[in-house]
């Protein structure tokens, strides 16, 4: 006879069996085992807990003690105190200066209580707030004992300090102690006092989230500080190599690690409830998911029965073929299903229209723009680039969010000002800073569509002067036709918008409207920051004239930023250059003082008349110590004389040291060497800087031969006077006259 439900019965028969004897196996080994791993691994997270603590403090007193030795290294105010060489400055200034970075040294570490130098010459302490004197500070018994000690750098155990004898109580703390200089006989120690309180703060921060409690002790076995809740069974402790400090940790009161084996019972209890529920649920899903099998095998036996064919089980394949066949055909329609990013699309779209990275024709233009919901017909167009002036500022001054809002107005408010001008336009933030605007027209006015751009470019930026903290500068590119013509228009926008820099920002730059400078211009600005230098190397005073109308040409326009920094970066390399010759004082006052700043200032200029004001400042600066120098020596006065002796005598073919010589009763190799020394080059060279110039102004102003110019400025020979000329200037002096 037919059982009624044959595949439930297999089921039960089989699974229940196997599911009794793995929970009695897992039972088994989860009881045996469980015990023991949960011993050995509070062990080791103990181990674990213990070894990143120490790291920790490790990494906090290695940190201090790196930072001790790179103030060490470059703090040349330190040493100046250390060996009491104050060249003339103010010992309360550097005193001052010390005591700063001090505090900057402690605020990097919030666990630093104090710091103090003491100078072994004159018995004196510096600290962050006062000076003492040993005999007067309260901490020279800590002083005298570690002078005496052999090592150069080492962490102490605890300790009392005060710093005051005003002070009610002393403060426990744990030192560094650096002997200085190392290595040598010491000149001064170095003391850093770490607050021990500090150390609880983190230990009680370390250990919050966790089971374990952590203790710390000296060399000395004296309690630094503990976590709460510490006890007394430690599991596990280790010494850091670093300072010597020692770390114990282990479980905190009210946790033990045998605790499962007082909860046996209710693992049991919950076991077999498990077991239970595990057996009901196996028996239900049996029965759910056996009652469609069984029925569809009935059905075949009984077809099979009917039509007396082997009752085989092969038909019941068709079932999982089916449902084969079914999650194809399920993943197919999926993956032809893709949505795209329309947002992203459009924007990906507007950048290969303005880049030209690829070429887009006519019909997937107008394809592509139906699909964005946008106006496709137009026969010309135009670019328009809005870029936000000082973006570093704008970028600290508002949030990411703000910064989001802001630009969404800038949009908004632009689409309206076209819309009033009845122009379609497409803009997308190109970059952070930049926002691009594609036009399109369907007539071929271009003036008057030219006109209508800067209209709206005036517009928008009045009203974001106007209604917002900040300003924005708008490069027009030219309206040309065809789709072509784009990626031509973006490139004279972009090319607008860096004239910013020599025009000034917060304007409206239409590319037509621009001139740029020739290359006999370009020659000129070059020549002029020679004649620049040449000047302030010999003290004279002209260089702030010509200085102020190289800026002026500057601002006139015509010169992108790229090319505005190539210019100040051969004004900086030309002055650096030219300086090179001066005294070894000279040169490191003018690399300490001015080379810095201009360097710096060309990363963060944004227009020429902000990188001409710190030029202007830096160079006057250099200029008035210079002159400090200078008129702080006894020759000072004889210099004028014969400096003032060539230029009224330049013209003199016979002009030389021994003529100089003679005429001021002067050795001729001490006129030799003070013309290095105060003018950074050879006589012959200075000679020939002040005979060339008046061969520049000759050559610019009048027609005379060239070789009449040479006679007149003292040259005998007319060729060496060629080989000077183009020794100085780069070229002949018949091409210097043609440009």
């Amino acid at each position: 006879m037919r059982t009624k439900n044959p595949w439930f019965f297999k089921l039960i028969t089989t699974y229940l069996p196997i599911l009794y004897v793995v929970v009695l196996a897992l039972s088994f080994l989860f009881f045996m085992t469980l015990s023991d791993l949960s011993n050995k691994q509070t062990v080791k997270s103990n181990e674990a807990f213990t070894k990143y603590v120490t790291q920790r403090l490790d990494s906090l007193l290695e940190n201090i003690d790196q930072i001790t030795i790179t103030e060490i290294n470059t703090n040349n105010e330190l040493q100046k105190y250390m060996f009491q060489k104050y060249d003339g400055e103010s010992p309360y200034l550097l005193n001052s200066t010390i005591s700063n970075r001090f505090s900057k040294i402690k605020m990097s570490f919030p666990m630093i209580h104090s710091i103090y130098f003491y100078r072994i010459s004159d018995q004196s302490i510096l600290s962050l707030e006062s000076m003492h004197t040993l005999d007067r500070f309260p901490d020279r018994d800590f002083i005298v004992t570690e002078i005496e000690k052999p090592f150069s750098s080492y962490w102490t155990n605890k300790r009392q300090y005060k710093e005051f004898e005003t002070q009610v109580s002393s403060v426990p703390v744990l030192s560094l102690v650096k002997k200085l200089p190392m290595f040598t006989s010491p000149y001064g120690i170095l003391v850093i006092n770490i607050d021990i309180n500090a150390f609880q703060a983190l230990l009680q921060d370390m250990s919050k989230q966790t089971v374990s409690y952590v203790k710390l002790f000296d060399k000395q076995e004296n309690l630094l500080a503990a976590s709460i809740g510490a006890g007394e069974r430690d599991l596990y402790s280790l010494r850091s190599s670093v300072s010597g400090l020692e770390v114990r940790s282990g479980l905190k009161d009210g946790y033990e690690y045998g605790l499962l084996s007082e909860l046996y019972s209710n693992w049991i209890i919950a076991g077999m409830i498990l077991v239970l529920l595990a057996t009901i649920g196996t028996i239900y899903l049996s029965k759910r998911y056996a009652r469609p099998i069984d029925a569809s095998v009935n059905r075949i036996s009984d077809f099979f029965s009917k039509q007396k064919l082997d009752n085989t089980s092969r038909e019941l394949l068709h079932f999982v073929d089916s449902a084969v066949d079914q999650i194809i055909d399920y993943a197919n329609r999926y993956q032809s299903q893709s949505d795209t990013n329309m947002l992203y699309r459009k924007k990906h779209f507007f950048h290969e229209l303005l880049d030209g990275d690829r070429d887009i024709d006519k019909v997937e233009y107008r394809e592509e723009m139906k699909s964005f919901g946008l106006q496709p017909d137009g026969v010309e167009f135009a670019v328009f680039l809005v870029e936000i002036d000082r973006m570093s500022d704008f970028s600290q001054n508002y949030t990411y969010r703000d910064q989001y809002l802001l630009k969404f107005v800038i949009t908004n408010v632009w689409d309206e000002l076209a819309a009033e001008q009845d122009l379609k336009v497409w803009s997308e933030w190109m970059s952070a800073e930049t926002l691009g605007v594609m036009f399109s027209s369907e007539s071929r006015y271009e003036e008057v569509q030219s006109a209508q751009m800067i209209e709206i470019g005036e517009k928008l930026r009045e009203w974001v002067e106007t209604n917002l903290k900040f300003t924005v500068t708008i490069g027009i590119g030219t309206t040309l036709e065809q789709l072509s013509g784009i990626r031509k228009s973006y490139q004279q926008a972009k090319e607008a918008l860096q004239l910013k820099t020599s025009i000034g920002n917060n304007r409206v730059i239409a590319y037509k409207e621009t001139v740029r400078q020739t290359e006999a211009e370009l020659f000129d600005l070059l020549e002029l920051i020679r004649s620049i230098t040449q000047l302030y190397k010999s003290g004279n005073e002209d260089w702030r004239k010509q200085f102020e109308y190289f800026f002026a040409v500057l601002g006139k326009g015509g010169h992108t930023s790229k090319e505005i920094i190539n210019l100040i970066n051969y004004m900086c390399f030309t002055f650096t250059k030219e300086l090179s010759d001066f005294p070894a004082e000279y040169v490191e006052m003018w690399k300490q003082t001015a080379l810095g700043p201009m360097t710096e200032a060309l990363q963060i200029f944004e227009t020429a008349e902000e990188i001409k004001q710190i030029y202007l400042s830096v160079l006057i600066q250099v200029e008035e110590n210079w002159k400090g120098i200078r008129e702080s020596r006894n020759n000072r006065h004889l210099i004028y004389q014969v400096r003032q002796y060539i230029e009224e005598h330049y013209a003199n073919s016979d002009m030389s040291l021994q003529l100089l010589s003679e005429q001021f009763g002067m050795n001729k190799s001490y006129v030799s060497r003070i013309f290095k020394d105060e003018f950074g080059e050879n006589f012959v060279d200075y000679l020939a800087g002040i005979r060339i110039q008046h061969a520049k102004q000759l050559l610019d102003n009048t027609q005379l031969p060239i070789q009449d110019i040479a006679v007149q400025i003292g040259y005998v020979h007319y060729f060496t006077f060629i080989r000077a000329f183009k020794k100085s200037i780069g070229i002949s002096p018949s091409d210097y006259r043609k440009k």
